[in-house]
């Protein structure tokens, strides 16, 4: 096949939506298959070397500086992404990133929709960026799209009943988990002196949106070390740009740090790579990822496979993404995150088995399976008259 794959989220930095491109197009052209990477032509030379050494990858620039929903790249998705993809006789376009808009459209089109968060939690987008540009937006992107792909049953039913798409549109196909990096006993030491983890600490991976219920967590947390004498820190892992948003929930979360007298428990480490998260998430005692709303929730599977045990909430994709290897909570519960960290650090025999239900969980998830999984689409969508 010959298959057209928009890049153009990339901006230098391979997180989660980046890291499923790199690897579904690694995989997908390593079993023979042609793959046409589009990406910003300011960005060009930095794609080229994340695919080099793998035939059958041909990257292309665009003319754009950002990928953000605006008139000019959807005259990208309906023109130029339309006559690429005829001259270069691809099967099909698949654009990666929650909207697309082929007005004009020349070859099948397939479009990844993660999530709809912005319908329930607005959060950094402003009211009218919501109520007038993404959601009218998401829901023309999965009307013009033949087919749209989302992570979870989870963001298939969500998908269905907020977007309004009908449910036989919608594919299923999860995430991937990548390979963790190999242990360092001196990254662990250096990270241990960083934030003083001598005592053990408890970690939560995210960062502070909204949805990520970090105040409740908090509050959790300092009842923890006072009703129940935990010794360790709470380590919470996230970008917090400069943006106005982002600032207004930092003041939320170190005003709760402040309220539970907390200052020297609590550490916001702010981003961190995957060498360092690895080492962290091997060493905590545990990981709660206590959300209101996640589309799939990649860490609770990153904590399993290095066989940490793991507290999530019990709504949205979480208890799906768990698959029974979790303890499951109420979210806006303090006390059933209090009891759930009590008992995960008492309870011996509950930590071994999850911790072996846990590994068994996260074999499931692979990105050569989910490459798979694309590929056979690809192959159903691109045979269609």
């Amino acid at each position: 096949m010959r298959i057209l794959i928009d890049f153009r989220k990339f901006d230098g930095v391979v997180g989660g939506v980046e890291r499923g491109v790199v690897e579904i197009t690694r995989h997908i052209a390593s079993w023979g298959h042609q793959i046409l990477v589009l990406c910003k032509e300011g960005r060009l030379d930095e794609v080229r070397g994340l695919f080099k050494g793998t035939p059958g990858v041909t990257v292309l620039p665009l003319p754009v500086h950002t990928h953000v929903m605006s008139l000019k790249n959807a005259w990208m998705d309906s023109v130029v992404i339309q006559d690429i993809a005829a001259g270069e006789q691809a099967d099909l376009i698949h654009f990666p990133y929650n909207w697309s808009f082929p007005l004009r459209k020349r070859v099948p089109t397939i479009l990844t929709v993660h999530d709809v968060i912005p319908f329930t939690f607005r959060e950094a987008m402003g009211r009218f960026t919501n109520l007038f540009l993404y959601k009218p937006g998401i829901r023309l992107a999965c009307r013009l799209n033949d087919v749209i792909v989302t992570v979870s049953e989870f963001s298939k039913r969500d998908i269905a009943e907020k977007v309004g798409v009908p449910r036989d549109k919608i594919r299923v196909i999860p995430n991937g988990l990548r390979e963790p990096t190999p242990p360092d006993k001196a990254l662990d030491r250096a990270l241990d002196e960083r934030w003083g983890l001598q005592d053990g600490f408890i970690l939560n991976v995210g960062g502070i949106h909204e949805r990520k219920n970090i105040p409740r967590l908090i509050q959790a947390f300092a009842r923890l070390v006072r009703q129940h004498g935990y010794a360790g820190k709470l380590l919470i892992t996230g970008s917090v740009s400069g943006a106005p948003y982002q600032i207004r929930m930092k003041k939320v979360c170190d005003a709760a740090v402040t309220a539970e007298g907390m200052e020297d428990r609590v550490v916001f480490t702010g981003f961190i790579p995957d060498t360092e998260l690895d080492s962290l998430l091997r060493r905590a005692d545990l990981l709660i990822y206590p959300s209101l709303y996640e589309g799939f929730g990649i860490p609770i599977l990153e904590a399993m496979q290095v066989g940490t045990p793991v507290i999530t909430s019990n709504v949205t994709a979480m208890p799906e993404v768990a698959g029974g290897a979790a303890l499951l909570i109420d979210p806006l519960s303090v006390d059933e995150m209090v009891g759930a960290m009590k008992r995960l650090l008492e309870e011996e025999d509950l930590r071994r088995d999850l911790i072996q239900r846990g590994r068994e969980r996260a074999r499931l998830f692979s990105w050569e399976r989910t490459a798979r999984r694309y590929l056979e689409l690809y192959q159903e969508v691109g045979a269609s008259p």
